[in-house]
């Protein structure tokens, strides 16, 4: 089982490169760095976290098909690639909150598709020629070799991405589920892929990316991953029944409210109506003792990594919060796994 970390670039990159150390200090096999709306650039953010590590792998979790050219990406994720060593991992996603800056998200499923295609061919070296729905080359090539190609991972939570992640990615992130039923639900779907691209479960790297946060207070770390969940909720509406989630009427009354809308009002209105059960679903938040228990169960649902995505409480920083899963949560998850390992 492998360890992630990932976290929002929320500081001047003069002090990320400091994080990428810690993360890297505290034995985590993968840091995830975002690609999402306006924030501080990733690449930016890759070199200088490749710089400042040795070992740690480097994770792109996750760009999108619509605000870059693929071309681009490519040519920026082989560039930090090389530039770590080959540590780097480029994930694709939907993209989210993109309506804002003028970005017509359609198709999803087709754009990460010819997304994930075209770049892979950039990055083997070829010269393409491609006339999609949203991408479109003629005659491109990286103007450099690439030193290999950088394993691509599809992010998603609805069953067509997932399916695709099956089909054609090197990786599938599993978007947001923390229980049994919604891992079952996702990997369903991984394996319809993987059938339809007459690939095996060993030709595929599952991560689940797990909304995380450890605090002495319970009920504080979960305030902490409340906003999350209730988007993941949202997001999620057409297979809650399949996962077995159980809406609660005070919260299914504000969500019909405002139409099960993702705007930043719904969502901190509606957040107050969480059970404990949704929060259980879609987040590892709690004690130390909680968090280890949750990621135990996890980890017995056949993913290889777990990507603990840092929500901290209030008070607390992504440096504190991962040093607490280092030193209070997972050894005890470790030695879960290992006794596991032995009794079987």
């Amino acid at each position: 089982m492998r360890f992630g970390f990932a976290a929002v670039i929320d500081v001047p990159l003069r002090e990320l490169g400091a994080r990428g150390e810690l993360v890297e200090r505290l034995g985590f096999d993968r840091y995830w760095l975002p690609d999402e709306r306006l924030t501080r650039n990733i690449y930016a953010g890759l070199t200088v976290t490749a710089l400042r590590t040795k070992n740690v792998q480097l994770g792109i979790a996750v760009t999108n098909p619509y605000t870059r050219n693929v071309g681009v990406t490519a040519a920026a994720a082989a560039t930090v690639d090389e530039l770590s060593g080959g540590r780097v991992s480029l994930g694709f996603g939907a993209g989210g909150g993109l309506g804002h800056y003028g970005v017509d998200r359609s198709r999803p499923a087709v754009a990460v598709r010819e997304a994930v295609n075209v770049t892979r061919a950039l990055l083997a070296g070829e010269s393409v020629t491609f006339d999609g729905v949203h991408v479109h080359m003629k005659d491109a090539r990286l103007d450099f070799a690439a030193p290999r190609e950088v394993p691509i991972y599809i992010a998603a939570r609805g069953p067509r991405l997932l399916e695709l992640a099956g089909e054609i990615a090197d990786g599938a992130i599993i978007g947001g589920f923390a229980s049994r039923e919604g891992i079952a639900h996702a990997k369903a779907a991984i394996g319809r892929g993987l059938e339809r691209g007459h690939r095996r479960w060993s030709d595929i790297d599952l991560v689940a990316w797990l909304y995380t946060s450890v605090a002495d207070d319970a009920g504080a770390a979960r305030r902490a991953v409340a906003r999350l969940v209730t988007t993941s909720l949202v997001t999620s509406r057409p297979i809650l029944e399949t996962i077995g989630v159980r809406v609660p009427e005070p919260l299914r009354e504000c969500l019909e409210a405002s139409g099960w809308s993702v705007s930043a009002e719904t969502i901190d209105e509606c957040s107050r109506h969480l059970s404990e059960e949704i929060l259980d679903a879609f987040s590892i938040a709690g004690t130390p003792e909680d968090c280890a228990r949750k990621l135990v169960e996890v980890a017995r649902q056949g993913v290889k990594e777990m990507a603990m995505v840092a929500l901290p409480a209030e008070g607390q920083t992504p440096e504190g919060l991962a040093e607490r899963l280092a030193s209070e949560v997972l050894p005890a998850v470790r030695s879960a796994l290992r006794t596991q390992t032995v009794a079987s």
